[in-house]
């Protein structure tokens, strides 16, 4: 198992799509490497966020989390002493068999069943205390743990603007210690693979030493089998039970300051961080109207956290039961803080009252600029342009090609990756077609002498087997006394005298028409000039050729019958060539080679 060891991490199933990158909204947090010889994405997990958005595509099940579910039963089956801490989520998905899951926590030694929803109602309190007493616009909420790291890692110019808000698992465990004198470890059991960050962060404080999520508790339940034996909360609670669902802060902020305050709600994977890209200057200027800005990771709020079951909240489902019960707490017929027919304002009152007891400097928190672990270079343009060029992109249109196919928006973003070592050349298609096309060209081209080579004159002759056309000419040259110059004046004299022939053949016929066959041998096929006029020009090379004290031997065959094939030809033009060959010896005295 590969493992990156952060939150999220690659397995062995990943096949190195590049659908995680596409999708990543924290440059460098997906990485492309290199495991077992094939190219996979992993995780580095200074930069991941855990917004759980490669969960979302992979289509290889390629990328899992941890979290502390083994470790939590593990300890429970050790006798120690542990009270869990349940978000309402849990509720909304399963409220079938809610009762049943605590039951079966309650039978397995869990000692307190303490909700998170009674946690947000002094989370909730928090805040508007908060807001009275520094009274500024624009704070975004501190309630998603994703958000929260991706701002400490990213914008770390917003962390003034987070409001300074324990989150309702934090305040429901700081509640618990102080004022219920429970001294237990808390397991929270929510639907976020971020909590862990919360958990991490607030060890000090030595308030949750477990984060199980939905997912894999219901998977270790199932195995076991759920007990028939029910249980229930062991605190009442208000309208924090409306939490998890998208609205669920405006919604509680609204029930005591009326709707003329304005809270902003922001969701999704990409929607809300797009959001925060394009407002985080105004929102760093205190620009920003709105009471307070509820920005979340996942579209659906908690009901579709990155640890939920898959189709839980499918079709809504359970937003529809945290709705109804949402309504439940509103009485009409009540003066409690729940109670619809009361004013806003009064609510407040009583809601204000209900806590009296508490102290607001237990609930807050701070927040850490994380972002120099996170920091990107950018290359000079002359670093840009070796990278380009390394991808065989040299021109602008083939640096603005923008396809996506690496997984990020721009080639410009894939030559930044690149450079900062997150990525490399090969996950960018068009270098791969342009690699292909030019290790195809070196497979088909002379490396000394630069015309094609055997295996190209055998790919296009189909190994001598193909017929050709009527009229085309079959030229067979051969370099005279390569083999003395190689004796008497070096391979360097003898490589000279390669190069010069195929140098003035190419000229003539064109370089995709010239075949270099043999260690001294060229084949030359021409089907657009009559066998006279190659002849012709040959004679023209030949006397050019020895001016420069170059020799070359040539034969010259026409084909004048159909069907001929190329091995044919071949064995006249070598006959004629040979004659060629004997006449420039005996002229100039050479003995022929053995």
């Amino acid at each position: 198992m590969l493992k990156d060891e952060g939150l999220i991490y690659t397995n062995e199933n990943c096949i190195g799509c590049n659908k995680c990158v596409g999708v990543c909204l924290a440059m460098g947090a997906c990485i492309s490497q290199v495991y077992k010889g094939k190219t996979h994405i992993g995780v580095d997990p200074l930069r991941c966020t855990a917004c759980g958005a490669c969960f979302s595509v992979c289509a290889h099940d390629a990328r899992s989390y941890i979290d502390d579910t083994e470790q939590f039963f593990r300890a429970l089956a050790d006798g120690e002493q542990v009270s869990v801490l349940i978000s309402p989520t849990v509720f909304a998905q399963y409220p079938d068999i809610y009762g049943n899951i605590l039951g079966t926590l309650r039978q397995m030694g869990v000692r307190h069943i303490l909700p998170v929803a009674f946690g947000a109602d002094i989370c909730t309190w928090a805040q508007l205390q908060y807001l009275r007493r520094h009274r500024r616009t624009g704070m975004i909420s501190s309630r998603c743990p994703v958000i929260v790291s991706y701002i400490e890692h990213f914008h770390p110019e917003l962390i003034p603007s987070l409001m300074p808000i324990q989150s309702p698992m934090m305040c429901m465990a700081v509640y618990a210690r102080k004022h219920l004198h429970i001294e237990d470890k808390f397991a929270y059991i929510g639907p976020c693979i971020g909590k862990s960050f919360e958990k991490w962060r607030n060890q000090e404080r030595k308030c949750v030493a477990y984060n199980i999520t939905i997912r894999s508790l219901m998977k270790y339940l199932r195995a076991r089998g759920l007990s028939e034996q029910t249980a229930q909360e062991e605190l009442s609670y208000g309208l924090g039970l409306y939490y998890p669902a998208p609205d669920g802060l405006a919604a509680n902020l609204n029930w005591f300051l009326g709707d003329e305050e304005l809270v902003r709600s922001v969701s999704g994977k990409r929607t809300a961080y797009e959001w925060l890209e394009r407002n985080a200057e105004k929102i760093a200027a205190g620009g920003m109207p709105f009471t307070l800005i509820d920005v979340l990771n996942c579209r659906d709020g908690c009901l579709e956290g990155t640890a939920t079951e898959e189709g839980c909240n499918r079709h809504d489902e359970a937003y529809y039961t945290l709705m109804r019960r949402r309504r439940g707490c509103e009485y009409l017929h009540h003066e409690g803080p729940w109670s619809r027919k009361l004013p806003p304002w009064e609510r407040c009152e009583l809601f204000e009252a209900r806590h009296a007891g508490l102290e607001l400097s237990d609930y807050l928190r701070t927040y850490q600029d994380r972002s120099a672990q996170c920091q990107d270079w950018e290359p000079s343009p002359e670093e840009a342009d070796a990278i380009y060029e390394s991808m065989h992109k040299y021109d602008e249109a083939s640096r603005h090609i923008d396809c996506s196919s690496c997984g990020y928006s721009t080639c410009a973003d894939m030559m930044r990756a690149i450079y900062n070592g997150f990525n490399d050349c090969h996950n960018c298609i068009h270098y791969e077609q342009a690699e292909a096309d030019r290790l195809e060209k070196l497979s088909l081209s002379d490396a000394l002498t630069g015309v094609c080579n055997h295996n190209a004159y055998l790919q296009e002759t189909s190994y001598g087997a193909a017929t050709l056309e009527l009229g085309t000419v079959f030229v067979m040259a051969d370099v005279n006394g390569l083999k003395r110059a190689n004796d008497t004046l070096g391979h360097a004299a003898g490589d000279r005298l390669l190069r010069t022939a195929a140098q003035y053949l190419a000229a003539l016929f064109g370089k995709e028409r010239v075949y270099r066959v043999g260690g001294d041998e060229f084949v030359v096929l021409v089907t657009d000039m009559a066998v006279s006029q190659v002849a012709a020009r040959l004679r023209d090379i030949q006397q050019q050729l020895e001016e420069m004290d170059v020799s070359i031997a040539v034969g010259t065959v026409a084909c004048d019958a159909a069907h001929r094939t190329y091995k044919e030809l071949k064995a006249e033009a070598d006959a004629a060539m040979y004659k060629d060959k004997m006449k420039c010896y005996a002229r100039h005295g050479w003995e022929p080679r053995a």
